[in-house]
C-alpha cells in the first residue's frame, strides 16, 4: 500500500460526504434554480409582448390589404373577435396566416369619428387588443415598447383623443392597446 493510503487509514478516513457538505450543495443548487426562474419569467413576458405586437401588425396589414381589394365595400362598422359573426371575420382570414375564429381572439376593430380640438372632423380606423386576461409583466413590457412601436392606450371605446399629437402611448394600467390603421 502506498504511504498516502496508510496515513488516511490511520486517521480514520471517511468515505462519502458529511451532512454539512450536502446541505451546502443543495443550497447552492436552490439559489441557482431561483435565479433561473426569475430570468425565465421575464423572458416569457417579453416573448408574449412581442407576439401581441406582431399579431397587431399582421392584422393591420390584413385590414389594409382587404381595404385595397374592396374599396367600394368598406364599412364603417366596428367588429371584434367576440361579438362579430364568423363570416365577417372570414373576410380578413384570406389575408392572414392564422385565421381568426369567433370568440377565440381578443382583437377589436373600431372606426372612430368626431371633431378634434380645432373643430375639424376626423375619422380614424383603429385595431385594438383586449389585455384584460394578460399578465402584469406582459403589460409592463408593452408599455416600455409603446412609443417605439406606435402603441396607444385606451379603453374598449377607443383611444379617446385626436389628433395623434394628443394621443397618449399605452400605459400598463390600461385594458386596451391600439394601433392606428388609417
Amino acid at each position: 500500500m502506498s504511504e498516502m493510503k496508510k496515513r488516511l487509514q490511520r486517521r480514520g478516513a471517511r468515505k462519502g460526504f458529511t451532512l454539512v457538505e450536502l446541505l451546502i450543495v443543495i443550497i447552492i443548487i436552490g439559489i441557482l434554480a431561483g435565479a433561473m426562474m426569475l430570468v425565465a419569467g421575464t423572458s416569457r413576458d417579453a416573448a408574449e409582448a412581442s407576439k401581441i405586437i406582431s399579431d397587431l401588425r399582421n392584422m393591420k396589414a390584413a385590414v389594409l390589404m382587404w381595404m385595397a381589394d374592396n374599396p367600394t365595400t368598406i364599412t364603417k362598422t366596428d367588429w371584434d373577435g367576440k361579438h362579430t359573426d364568423q363570416a365577417t371575420l372570414d373576410k380578413l382570414n384570406k389575408y392572414l396566416d392564422r385565421p381568426l375564429i369567433k370568440d377565440a381572439h381578443p382583437f377589436v376593430f373600431k372606426v372612430e369619428t368626431g371633431k378634434d380640438k380645432y373643430g375639424k372632423s376626423y375619422e380614424v380606423w383603429l385595431l385594438g387588443y383586449n389585455l384584460a386576461n394578460v399578465r402584469a409583466g406582459v403589460k409592463d413590457k408593452l408599455a416600455s415598447q409603446a412609443a417605439s412601436a406606435g402603441l396607444f392606450g385606451g379603453d374598449g371605446n377607443g383611444i379617446g383623443t385626436w389628433p395623434l399629437t394628443d394621443l397618449l402611448y399605452y400605459k400598463s394600467s390600461q385594458d386596451y392597446i391600439w394601433i392606428v390603421i388609417q
